[in-house]
């Protein structure tokens, strides 16, 4: 049955320790090999060694103190993704606050994102600020401070060059206490406030050894991604040299991997598109790449192979990993596939630590090959949604496994393939199947450039599968062709019988998914299919 568990967690991740704060492992891996390099900005090619982020850190803490920031006090970070946001982050947390990282294109509703809460300062960048003040202006209680970090503000200056001799934080329980706060993706509404637990940071940062882990890794992902807190805290515990992007431009980011000769490289599934459709991406020498990860949603198989061959060079496979915001790190082929091996589509097999159950509509187990639905019981599970008690309780069972709301299945040797969310599956008179099976194959029509499959309601058949294609530039496609193209190569319950539209661009949250819900509106609302 589709039950498994990851290996153990003692043996299998030797640094993970789980009666110690990551804040203290932090502080004791800083100080070894200090003068190493950390981190490297692509932007400014500027570095920091080990010993000068523990400094700049604990400055920040200091001068956070100061102004009267202590344990349980909220302190935002609206801030693109660099060196001194890295240690405005650790800074706070370093005091026993709570960083809360703000979605940068959601600036603006930082009054509806932060639920009432009391927070006690701002961090932005400049060009965020007329934004963040519009949202600050409507919160009941104003902060202590809103400071922008690149400027020379004499209150932001005395806090990042404070001298006070500072001790970091003590946490008693590394499972309730929460140093960080990130948000859903806000597929369908306003994005959740996620409470990320002290011992569920050190174990998404515990995945690779020392043995495993890679000379150099580049993060192309924005601070308010989990992925980016996940590699940094990675990084300091193995001693891999970071680099850090936060640019959308292919060529900028090709270009600084080549330049770099960059070991391992984690990005977006969303960018994978611009990739593949760069004309120019086999100019860059990507050589140096031995390992290459990609997550955000379900990577389509088709997508991944187009990457591995016109990005890669097919050289290398595509790295197949699944995690949540919630629950960190679930599933991960860290090694590899073998190349003698198929595991096209698979999310691999269950980290330490970790154990998933797939279930049915009444609660059972499925068999593997069966879509079901994901439950999870990990250490790293979030403490709950913040100001959201309401949906706390709902989110676990008794036995303490974690209501994830995706679906997918096992195969028998326990490689999970994910597919989509439980609420996009399409329901044809019972039959159901997951839009991924029909995008799948219409992306690899050549005229394709993005596509998302959605149900739309029917009074007899209960969904009708529809999809919305993007065309490739210069092309010009019919919805005939399309569905000709699709209909022949599927079971009857998959025809397209809710039609195509076409669309400039599909709507996507501040992380990159597609907003699936947006999509089914359009079709529920289009009188022509």
């Amino acid at each position: 049955m589709s039950h498994f568990k990851g290996p153990d967690i003692n043996k299998a991740l030797p640094h993970f320790r789980p009666n110690t704060s990551f804040l203290q492992m932090l502080e004791d891996s800083l100080r070894k090999n200090g003068n190493t390099l950390a981190l490297i900005d692509r932007e400014t090619e500027k570095g920091i060694t080990r010993a000068d982020i523990l400094q700049q850190s604990t400055s920040v803490a200091s001068g956070l103190a100061n102004v009267g920031v202590t344990a349980g006090d909220y302190v935002i970070l609206c801030c693109d993704k660099n060196i001194l946001s890295y240690t405005l982050l650790l800074g706070t947390m370093f005091t026993g606050a709570t960083a809360v990282l703000a979605p940068i294109p959601l600036a603006d509703t930082l009054d509806e994102l932060t639920y009432g809460f009391k927070i006690k300062g701002v961090f932005c960048d400049s060009k965020y600020l007329s934004s963040v003040k519009k949202s600050v202006n409507k919160f009941k209680n104003q902060p202590s401070f809103l400071l922008t970090t690149n400027t020379q503000d004499s209150t932001f200056m005395s806090i990042i060059n404070c001298k006070k001799e500072f001790r970091i934080y003590e946490v008693k329980d590394v499972k309730t206490h929460v140093p960080l706060i990130l948000f859903s993706s806000g597929t369908t509404g306003v994005p959740k406030g996620i409470q990320i637990s002290d011992i569920g940071i050190q174990l998404s940062g515990s995945y690779f050894s020392d043995s495993k882990r890679p000379k150099s890794l580049l993060v192309a992902t924005p601070l308010f991604w989990y992925s980016a807190i996940a590699t940094f805290i990675s990084s300091i515990f193995t001693h891999c040299l970071l680099y850090l992007s936060d640019s959308k431009d292919v060529k900028e980011n090709l270009e600084f991997i080549e330049k770099m000769k960059v070991e391992t490289w984690f990005t977006g599934t969303g960018t994978m598109p611009s990739y593949i459709n760069e004309p120019s991406v086999k100019l860059y020498d990507l050589t140096s790449l031995k390992k290459v990860f990609a997550g955000g949603e379900v990577v389509l198989d088709s997508v991944s192979k187009e990457f591995e061959t016109k990005v890669l060079g097919g050289r290398i496979k595509l790295g197949t990993a699944y995690g949540s915001t919630e629950c960190g790190l679930i599933t991960a082929d860290i090694q590899g596939v073998p190349e003698s091996e198929d595991r096209s589509g698979s999310c691999g097999k269950v980290v330490p630590g970790v154990e998933i159950k797939i279930l049915d509509d009444e609660g059972h187990l499925v068999s593997p090959g069966t879509i079901g639905e994901i439950w999870i019981k990990t250490l790293a599970v979030t403490p709950g949604y913040w100001g959201r008690p309401d949906l706390n309780s709902s989110m676990f069972d008794n036995d303490g496994f974690f209501r994830n709301g995706d679906a997918g299945y096992f195969d028998p040797e326990g490689n999970l393939y994910l597919r989509g969310r439980v609420c996009d599956l399409i329901n044809f008179r019972g039959h159901k199947f997951s839009p991924t099976e029909l995008e799948d194959i219409i992306i690899s029509h050549l005229s394709v450039m993005d596509v998302a499959v959605v149900s739309k309601p029917h009074s007899c058949d209960i969904h009708h599968a529809t999809a919305f294609v993007v065309r490739k530039p210069g092309y010009n496609v019919s919805e005939n062709e399309i569905m000709g193209f699709v209909n022949g190569k599927v079971n009857e319950p998959q025809k397209l019988r809710g039609g195509v539209r076409f669309l400039d661009t599909l709507p996507r949250t501040i992380i990159g998914k597609v907003v699936r819900q947006k999509l089914r509106e359009y079709a529920s609302n289009d009188p022509l299919h």
